[in-house]
């Protein structure tokens, strides 16, 4: 094959080549123009007295209205185009949980039944079916925060945080090998910046 066949051939391959990718599927545009910047947490602060107590009433009326379309594709899936939010069966808390298939499972609930407050949940640790290992106590705006393992698996990771000397928000992360957009090898940092969006939205309501 001369060189002139043969240059025309590799220019006709790389044509090709080109026009099947462009025709190819196109991935959907992420709503985010960057990745959301993680968390830092600070020291660990006494469970009580919590200086500044949330008002959660906001959240109790329409949990699922907690988090922005952005704050969704941020924690979430992006884009969060097929997130469903759902309103939590169970009558031992109220809350919501963010369902997609292309991310993690997302629950933000106010637990009614114990524990209920990091006190209680501190308490609870020895008799736990995972003894809530490894646990973490740290903050997060002033607010006492405690990054624990509720479930066994390695993609789960959960953060309670206490809005107030008698009640706590609770935040999970649960994968089942899910991938995560964000999060996917720092879910613990995946819901520390979900539970500080709820934070910033729950005081500036």
């Amino acid at each position: 094959m001369t060189s002139t066949k043969y240059a025309a051939l590799l220019c006709a391959a790389i044509i090709t080549t080109a026009a099947l990718t462009a025709c190819g599927p196109k991935q959907p545009t992420p709503t985010l123009t960057q990745p959301p910047t993680p968390v830092q947490p600070g020291a660990a602060i006494p469970f009580t007295p919590v200086k500044q107590p949330l008002d959660l009433t906001s959240f109790e009326k329409a949990p699922c209205q907690i988090l922005t379309k952005e704050q969704v594709a941020a924690v979430v899936a992006d884009p969060p185009s097929d997130v469903r939010p759902t309103l939590g069966d169970n009558s031992a808390a109220v809350g919501c949980n963010w369902i997609s298939r292309s991310g993690p499972l997302v629950i933000i609930s106010e637990p009614l039944a114990g524990p209920v407050n990091l006190a209680e949940l501190a308490a609870s640790r020895p008799t736990s079916t995972h003894n809530l290992e490894p646990w973490s106590e740290v903050s997060l705006d002033g607010y006492p925060t405690v990054v624990y393992h509720q479930g066994s698996g390695p993609d789960d990771c959960d953060v309670a945080v206490g809005v107030s000397d008698t009640k706590m928000l609770h935040v999970s992360y649960g994968g089942d090998g899910t991938p995560s957009r964000y999060w996917d090898k720092n879910r613990c940092g995946g819901v520390l910046k979900t539970a500080d969006f709820v934070l910033n939205n729950l005081r500036h309501h």
